[in-house]
């Protein structure tokens, strides 16, 4: 993960009908109204653009603890689980690859069931939305967990997300790792979606593909300046 900026945090008036607007975004199903839970949706949101208040761990621990207590009182939110689902995986991409069953190993290891468990609950919540499901396939492979769920996960990012820009590099990810053990059809689509993508997007994705040693015989047929 790329280091969070610092920067100036906007008035209330304004945070509060950002926050309102992120909430319509996300298809939020209940508005709260505990200023700690808005301020800790705004964290949030603020590190997903790698922006916003500097990371440290209390932060962490108070945004994480605001965003259950809200996730408790409306529990049909799946915009908190998705947040809760991308703290945890962030964090546990920010520890880098620690020392197989160290102490720091099992905390990752911890942290990813639980970005695993939030994403599944907004996946229920939100069952076309394809971010929950794209991250929860992530979170999976992270683990190593190439199971009945990671595929799950990853055919229904693949079915609502792949013309998502925010979604196609974590396919892709996930696809050229495993790329023997997608089967032809999930090969064609991938390669479609790169096809499709936006130019900029389809040559960093080809990209991906050419270090993976993949050839995507739909999207390399393309005109190269049709890549950039």
């Amino acid at each position: 993960m790329t280091p969070w900026r610092r920067v100036v945090a906007a008035g209330t008036g304004v945070l509060l009908l950002a926050l309102g607007a992120l909430s319509l975004r996300y298809g939020g199903s209940a508005a709260l109204s505990d200023a700690g839970a808005l301020r800790a949706q705004w964290v949030v949101s603020e590190w997903r653009a790698e922006r916003g208040p500097a990371f440290n761990p209390e932060l962490w621990l108070q945004t994480r603890d605001s965003l259950n207590r809200a996730a408790a009182t409306t529990p049909d939110n799946a915009h908190l689980f998705d947040d809760l689902g991308f703290m945890h995986a962030a964090r546990a991409q920010g520890m880098g690859e620690p020392e197989p069953n160290s102490s720091a190993w099992v905390y990752k290891q911890t942290l990813l069931v639980q970005s695993i468990e939030s994403y599944r609950a907004a996946t229920r919540l939100r069952p076309t939305f394809p971010y929950s499901w794209v991250y929860l396939a992530l979170a999976k492979h992270q683990m190593g967990e190439q199971d009945a769920e990671f595929w799950l996960a990853f055919d229904k990012a693949l079915r609502f997300g792949r013309h998502e820009a925010g979604v196609q590099p974590a396919l892709a990810e996930m696809a050229l790792a495993h790329w023997r053990a997608l089967g032809a059809q999930r090969q064609q689509l991938v390669d479609e979606m790169v096809a499709t993508a936006q130019p900029a997007q389809r040559h960093r994705l080809m990209g991906q593909a050419a270090r993976s040693g993949v050839v995507l015989p739909k999207a390399a047929a393309l005109p190269i300046n049709a890549a950039l």
